[in-house]
């Protein structure tokens, strides 16, 4: 069975041969190293990248007390030296190996970052493994959690583990208005699920006429001025500037002679 890990600042997959429960403190290996994190739900899809070993023992509660502590120090010794070194660096988390290995600090930026000094201002202080992990804007809001426009959980959170790539084009094959503060999620990216139905609108766009395209009606000659890919409807504009709906099988498109190919003598 696979769960839902969250750890310090990202949620992974991961496989447990037993049952937990949401909410539920667990030791987890990944690559070798032991973390704790918490368990935030069954996962139904996503490639596992850890496994979960136990729940953490009431007896161990003290030392992991510790652990929140020494993370916290850690937390703003970093902010301090980013800010003595002027680095354009947001502190998202910080999280430490069970067994004090390692150091590891996960953080925002917009650009790319040149830290090597940094790790050896916090190698020097805590002489350990020090990792720092760069996170994207999208990861960090499935970390988050919270609430889309359509007043379901975001699905960055829940079920979507694979996020792909989303454009512009996307929301302008769909006839969605393109204005990005109506089509962006909390991320400040565009909406993941401008992906999800595109299948279908392209399949349907080869069933209309384009916008802008000459057709034949029943009524005359006309332009296309709009479809409506779901209704099946197409609205045309005539010549005296009359516009109609119609239904897409009522509109043939008029074929320019200068369009067509010739034939060879």
């Amino acid at each position: 069975m696979n769960y839902i890990i969250k750890l310090a600042a990202v949620s992974k997959v991961m496989h447990c041969t037993f049952s937990l429960k949401k909410g539920e403190i667990v030791m987890c290996e990944i690559d070798g190293e032991l973390y704790r994190g918490i368990v935030e739900g069954e996962a139904k899809s996503g490639k596992t990248e850890g496994k979960v070993l136990r729940p953490i023992y009431p007896k161990e509660r003290e030392y992991l007390e510790k652990l929140e502590r020494e993370e916290a120090e850690a937390g703003e010794f970093f902010k301090e030296r980013v800010a003595a070194r002027n680095l354009p660096m947001k502190l998202i988390g910080v999280e430490k190996e069970w067994e004090g290995r390692k150091l590891r600090f996960y953080f925002l930026s917009d650009q790319r970052v040149d830290f090597r000094e940094l790790v050896k201002d916090l190698a020097r202080k805590y002489h350990t493994r020090i990792e720092l992990r760069q996170v994207g804007v999208r990861d960090f809001a499935s970390f988050l959690g919270g609430y889309g426009p359509c007043g379901r959980p975001l699905c960055c959170s829940t079920f979507l583990r694979n996020k792909s790539s989303v454009r512009l084009e996307m929301a302008r094959e769909q006839n969605i208005v393109v204005d990005p503060s109506k089509i962006s999620g909390i991320c400040g990216r565009l909406f993941c699920c401008l992906s999800y139905e595109l299948k279908f609108y392209r399949e349907k766009a080869q069933e209309f006429p384009k916008v802008g395209s000459i057709v034949e009606t029943e009524s005359g000659k006309g332009e296309v001025v709009h479809v409506n890919f779901l209704m099946n409807i197409v609205k045309v504009r005539y010549e005296d500037g009359r516009e109609e709906n119609l239904d897409v099988s009522r509109v043939k498109t008029k074929k320019m002679w200068w369009l067509l190919p010739r034939r060879k003598g």
